[in-house]
């Protein structure tokens, strides 16, 4: 009786063993990599901000932009002249024909005086020389034959020496016009109507190492927006466009216009985020880098523009036409025949492909009507050949669909949504539904516990007396308690339970 006794609590403890082992496997192993493995994760975009629900663009890129004239006129000074009076400064307006500044004259006109002088001295040595070609024709016409030849060298050399003095007199004549110019427009004066955008008394450079102009004057009058975009949206962009240009202190006020120019042989650096497009729940990589470059709008109507204004450019795709329901882009759709599926974070923010009823197609946004099947509170998956149902969801910015602890970890007040405004948590994820808990406990159908205690639907319990070291000790490990049932042949009594250790010769 002891002998089978004792079999069959070797067989239980045998059994509890590897049952603990097989669920720490599970734990451990299987249930982490699923949870970690990058390949087996959905990243999903939520449907309120794929639909613009709230501030009514949509996936919009949007760019940041200055309003300026249609004309901006740079004004060098001279580099050899010293300026003697400024009479503007930047911000001034200014009518053509208005003096910006004047140049110190007092070394012109002593050089002016002088340069006359030197003229009238070569135009008398031009008189002398024609004056001596004439005396030597005189004289060789009276000489004879064997002085016929010196005359004739004589008079070439005076030739020569009259040529070279008329060509000093021209010259001369040139720079006396040049110096009389510098006298008459000692005061500069403005090419046009405009203000004064800037004034470089002393020289600077742009950021790839250029001088600045002296001055720079904005035509009154038209206007149109500059634009910064960067290398990584650039090629989006096309001359003839049509985009929407959009007031920063005002989301209704909006502005009708077209791309008239993209210039990109004119680069500069920048790290801020005036060039770069801003995204929905981001702010840009800060600290990094990136080449911008400007592209112009010239707006069907300049009403209500102010010189210097910073607004928002985007592309106009449609999406000031007001819609009613739920709009999503065909992108994030699968279409099959006359049905319609989207890859969705489900229950236990697992993905499930999910069937939907369509309505209206826009065309022109390329945008299915939702009329069944998803929720704006709902996250969905760009479709692809990896995707398959059950798979771990996980926000685009790297958080579960469904964690209020990933939430916790992130700042989401002060990073700029796709209107310019600041986004709270409230606005990235849903409430959590408890499937996964906040202190990131993992609740996995009641097979593994929130301590981490291996319970294999009640079959074992959760300790580790279970130790095969050879020898089975009685420290109340081998404990019939009832957990294990042989159709009635092992009950709950004192009969499993030894006082010491269970020798061979105990057994027999």
């Amino acid at each position: 009786m002891k002998k089978k006794n004792r079999m069959i609590l070797i067989i239980c403890v045998i059994v509890a063993v590897i049952a603990i082992a097989a669920a720490a496997l599970y734990y451990f192993v299987f249930r982490n990599s699923s949870g970690g493995d990058a390949n087996n994760v959905a990243y999903v975009d939520s449907v309120s901000m794929l639909a613009g629900l709230g501030s009514g663009t949509g996936v919009q890129n949007r760019f940041s932009g200055v309003v300026e004239s249609q004309e901006t006129t740079k004004v060098e000074k001279s580099a050899d002249k010293t300026i003697k009076e400024i009479f503007v400064s930047a911000g001034d307006e200014v009518a053509a024909g208005a003096p910006l500044f004047e140049y110190d004259t007092e070394d012109t006109a002593l050089k002016l005086e002088q340069e006359r002088i030197n003229l009238e001295s070569i135009q008398n040595d031009i008189t002398g020389y024609y004056n001596q070609i004439a005396e030597l024709q005189k004289e060789k016409n009276k000489a004879s034959a064997d002085e016929q030849l010196n005359y004739t060298m004589q008079i070439q050399t005076a030739q020569t020496n009259a040529k070279r003095a008329e060509y000093n007199k021209r010259a001369k004549e040139a720079e006396i016009e040049t110096l009389e110019n510098d006298l008459t427009n000692a005061t500069v004066t403005s090419p046009m109507d405009g203000i004064i955008q800037e004034v470089n008394e002393n020289t600077t450079y742009d950021n790839m190492g250029n001088p600045k102009p002296f001055m720079t004057i904005m035509a009154s009058g038209e206007y149109r927006v500059k634009g910064k975009v960067n290398e990584q949206n650039v090629w989006n962009l096309s001359e003839g466009q049509p985009v929407i240009i959009r007031s920063r202190t005002d989301e209704n006020m909006t502005w009708t216009g077209t791309i008239s120019k993209i210039d990109t042989s004119n680069t500069y650096a920048s790290t801020d985020s005036s060039g770069s497009v801003t995204y929905i729940g981001g702010s840009g990589e800060g600290g990094q880098t990136s080449t911008s470059y400007a592209f112009y709008v010239t707006p069907d109507s300049s009403s209500d523009f102010m010189l210097g204004q910073h607004v928002f450019i985007e592309l106009d795709n449609g999406q000031e036409n007001a819609k009613e329901g739920l709009w999503i882009s065909a992108m994030y759709l699968e279409l099959e025949d006359n049905d319609a599926y989207a890859w969705v974070a489900g229950a236990n923010n697992r993905l499930e492909r999910r069937h939907l009823t369509l309505g209206d197609y826009d065309s022109g946004m390329d945008e299915y009507q939702i009329l069944d099947g998803l929720t704006a509170e709902d996250y969905i998956a760009f479709p692809g050949n990896l995707l398959h149902e059950g798979m771990e969801c996980v926000l685009n910015d790297g958080t579960h669909t469904n964690s209020s602890q990933d939430t916790d970890s992130m700042d989401l007040n002060g990073i700029d949504g796709m209107d310019g405004s600041d986004l709270g948590a409230g606005d990235m994820l849903p409430s959590d539904d408890g499937m996964i808990t906040d202190d990131g406990a993992a609740v996995d159908d009641g097979m593994i516990t929130d301590d981490g205690a291996a319970v294999d639907d009640g079959m074992i319990t959760d300790d580790s007396a279970a130790v095969d070291d050879g020898m089975i000790t009685d420290d109340s490990a081998a404990v019939d308690d009832g957990i294990i049932t042989d159709d009635g042949s092992v009950t709950n009594d004192s009969s499993m339970m030894d006082d010491g250790p269970m020798a061979a010769t105990q057994a027999e």
